[in-house]
């Protein structure tokens, strides 16, 4: 990334703004990391897609594996759901340590991929680096989130949350497909990626198996050694789903029952009840 590049970042991390216990907002969110210390953090774990710039300094990733990657000034990482080891921030010789963190809810990660694809995503590994390219596309595409999360007065979420989905666009276009969970820990997990992008297609334990490559006797006895079934995933993925369409888009309840694949909407409105406790309409717009 080149210096004009990197000037139009740097604005946005002035000081140290970073996240504090439970402030994590259903919503994405821009944090700005600045250190004149080292700082070492012997374990750290990702929950939400994270995307970080390095402005300043250096930051060294070490997976449980024992591999060590450096990310110098000018350089990104996009790190999925599930990632854990260890970080160094470290200032240099410069004297001090900025990055730029933008977070992903799922829901949002989950709504580009229903719309654009992961074709293999629960057969592909993990990737070797998790260096992405900050092309000009992509860190015009960061601005203009950065922008608009930190416009005030505030812009409407939904306007805010479209330049965010821009930003995640241009990764996907320059080929970062590992946006979500990675390399799945166990057959659930593979379970549930599979299902998240098609959560209204009528699942079976065969058809499940089949694009897992495993028998359904298989696939039933190791999803009920991990307590749990084709159908009660299905159902939280359903769930899942069904909250995004009716409480960030809007949708009727006819019509998320039908997204979700429930030809009967008190069937529908059953499950949503028994999950979160409410109806259908009063998640809608909340």
């Amino acid at each position: 990334m080149g210096p004009d590049l990197l000037a139009r970042l740097s604005r946005f991390a002035a000081r140290d703004l970073r996240p504090g216990a439970g402030d994590r907002p259903h919503r994405p969110a821009l944090w700005a990391f600045v250190a004149h210390d080292c700082e070492r953090l012997a374990e750290m774990r990702i929950e939400r897609t994270a995307l970080i710039v390095v402005l300043e300094g250096s930051k060294e990733l070490t997976d449980p594996s024992g591999t060590t990657r450096l990310f110098p000034a000018g350089s990104a990482m996009l790190l999925p759901p599930g990632w854990h080891g260890a970080v160094v921030n470290d200032p240099g010789s410069g004297g001090r340590y900025r990055a730029l963190l933008l977070e992903f809810p799922a829901e949002m990660v989950r709504r580009l991929l229903r719309a654009h694809g992961n074709d293999g995503l629960t057969s592909r590994p993990r990737p070797s680096d998790w260096r992405v390219t900050l092309t000009p596309v992509l860190t015009d595409a960061i601005h203009h989130a950065a922008v608009g999360l930190t416009a005030d007065p505030p812009l409407p979420t939904k306007l805010a949350e479209h330049r965010c989905m821009e930003v995640l666009l241009a990764l996907l276009e320059d080929g970062v497909w590992w946006l979500g969970p990675v390399s799945p820990t166990g057959t659930a997990d593979a379970v549930r990626q599979l299902m998240r992008t098609q959560p209204g297609m009528a699942w079976t334990a065969e058809r499940v198996a089949g694009a897992l490559n495993l028998s359904a006797g298989t696939l039933r006895r190791r999803l009920g050694d991990e307590g749990c079934s084709v159908r009660s995933i299905l159902t939280e993925e359903r769930v899942a789903h069904a909250r995004d369409l009716l409480e960030r888009e809007g949708l009727s309840v006819q019509e998320a029952a039908e997204a979700c694949g429930y030809a009967n909407r008190s069937h529908f409105a059953r499950r949503i009840r028994t999950a979160v406790g409410v109806n259908p309409s009063t998640l809608r717009g909340r």
